[in-house]
């Protein structure tokens, strides 16, 4: 299995035993879902004047487990929690070799998981029959990124080497729910950006800190219901993304300013 630090996995554990907690103090009951999607994704790589030199793109499977109270049919707090692991080996890189610059391509497997908490509060009704969200989120991201062995246009053999990024960050958003007999749908967009940064490659005994940057998501979710508790098939599409400036040289050696963008499309239930 890749290497995946343990803070991650503790956050799991910690978030999903405290959900019982808030769902405890809230005045709605919670539902839990489970679902699963598929991601298009990109990491890109910036050099200083802004030219970009590499690209990994490629899909990547994501399992989802989720506790929240987004259900709730009267104005008040909202919680939710979320822990959720990804995995590919299909991810192509596109780029360059660190010494002579000469371009090469090769594999890059992933494999991560997340954790994360958010709140807010619900105004019900506020504009055209649909409720208005405030939320505000915290979670914790770690994934490791195996570039695999490549040629080069040279004809050279290039080495690959394993990343492992540890990533602690925010979320502000608004949010829209419209309900109706049979379905609801419910809307979120807004800021993300990473509080922590730390990213550890092994085989030359580094630790890098990408800069902290802000970025953009959203994601919009349609789901048919049964009941008053929000429970039910859904679909979901979603943008999510990160943005790191370039990080200090260490021994030599610095993480360039890089992107990361992903769409995904992904089917669930609430019990």
């Amino acid at each position: 299995m890749k290497k995946i630090t343990a803070f991650t996995f503790f956050s799991v554990f910690l978030l999903f035993s405290n959900s019982t907690v808030i769902a405890a103090e809230s005045t709605y009951e919670g539902v839990t879902e489970v679902s699963a999607g598929l991601e298009l994704y990109r990491w890109q790589e910036f050099d200083r004047a802004g030219t970009r030199l590499l690209t990994e793109q490629g899909p990547r499977v994501r399992f989802n487990v989720s506790h929240g109270n987004e259900g709730r049919l009267a104005s008040g707090l909202l919680y939710r929690v979320d822990s959720s692991i990804v995995y590919s080996r299909l991810v192509d890189y596109d780029g360059q070799t660190q010494v002579f610059g000469h371009f090469a391509a090769a594999s890059v497997d992933y494999f991560g998981a997340a954790a994360e908490l958010t709140g807010g509060y619900r105004l019900k009704n506020f504009i055209w029959g649909s409720s208005l969200d405030l939320l505000a989120g915290l979670g914790l991201d770690s994934w490791s990124r195996d570039i695999g062995n490549g040629i080069s246009s040279q004809g050279g053999r290039v080495s690959g080497y394993e990343e492992v990024f540890d990533i602690a960050f925010t979320r502000f958003s608004l949010g829209m729910e419209k309900k109706a007999d049979i379905w609801r749908s419910l809307w979120r967009a807004g800021i993300k950006y990473p509080v922590y940064t730390n990213e550890t490659i092994n085989a030359f005994s580094l630790e890098l800190k990408p800069g902290k940057r802000p970025s953009l998501f959203f994601t919009h979710r349609f789901q048919l219901i049964r009941g008053e508790a929000g429970r039910g098939a859904y679909v979901n599409f979603s943008y999510d993304s990160y943005r790191f400036a370039k990080s200090d040289v260490v021994s030599g050696f610095e993480q360039p300013e890089s992107h990361m963008d992903i769409v995904s499309f992904s089917i669930g239930r609430a019990f």
